[in-house]
């Protein structure tokens, strides 16, 4: 999740132990990112997820390297107007949730990457998607694990264009503006997945997020990973959190 603007530059990936120090939440009981031990998960029965009909349309939308991550908001134009029609509900959410952006952690080599592990297994990358209850401010994040695919030709083509727009993002603050869609970007609708409650993986780790992982991975290639790695950043992932009594559910038979 992105930062406050006052937190963004008083943190960094180079020692995320000490963000305590200056983020008191970063110790908290329930924070993320966490192993998911499918073994230890629990099965439990979740409505079908709906999105809205606008976010399976074309839509202009902001890319921003904010020094710890390309972040993706509504373009401006768009921001008054259309703000309002990207929604997702049901899945176990209460309310209605509107879309506030979307970034990507990945890691240095394909080994690690993503944020959480899935029994002990980390992927290259994992994608986020903050969405925000407006009636009382309650956050959820969708995350999908991205993992590499040898054929271009099988790549999710939206996340091919954040791969590539790194090109022009290679600076603090650099912004560049695309169209997505962004239903094909999280596939969420009819698929497996993980909840639980947790917190934001950047500082300030504020707890209290509703977490929403899905099993299903994301094709991506080599070439893109290595556009981030090389244009913005060699990674950008916070270790394992403890799990402590938090109950892990799954809407899914093993």
């Amino acid at each position: 999740m992105s930062c406050l603007d006052e937190f963004k530059e008083d943190w960094s990936y180079d020692d995320p132990s000490n963000w305590h120090e200056r983020f008191p939440s970063a110790r908290g009981n329930f924070q993320s990112p966490i192993n998911i031990k499918l073994s230890q998960s629990v099965i439990q029965n979740y409505p079908p997820f709906t999105l809205s009909p606008q976010c399976k349309n074309r839509y202009l939308y902001t890319l921003k390297n904010d020094d710890h991550k390309l972040t993706v908001t509504l373009a401006k134009e768009h921001q008054n107007k259309n703000q309002g029609d990207l929604w997702v509900r049901g899945g176990g959410l209460t309310g209605t949730f509107h879309f506030v952006n979307f970034h990507l952690h990945w890691g240095g080599h394909d080994t690690h990457g993503s944020e959480h592990e899935l029994s002990g297994c980390r992927f290259p990358a994992e994608a986020h998607f903050i969405f925000k209850n407006l009636e009382n401010q309650e956050m959820t994040i969708f995350a999908f694990f991205l993992n590499i695919s040898g054929r271009f030709d099988d790549e999710n083509t939206e996340w091919k264009k954040y791969a590539d727009a790194t090109n022009l993002l290679k600076n603090n603050g650099d912004k560049y503006n695309c169209i997505f869609y962004l239903s094909t970007l999280m596939p969420i609708e009819g698929n497996k997945f993980f909840r639980y409650i947790g917190s934001l993986t950047t500082p300030p780790c504020t707890e209290g997020i509703i977490w929403t992982i899905f099993y299903n991975v994301i094709p991506i290639t080599e070439h893109s990973l290595n556009l981030l790695r090389n244009n913005v950043m060699r990674e950008s992932c916070r270790p394992i959190q403890p799990i402590n009594d938090r109950i892990i559910y799954r809407n899914f038979d093993r």
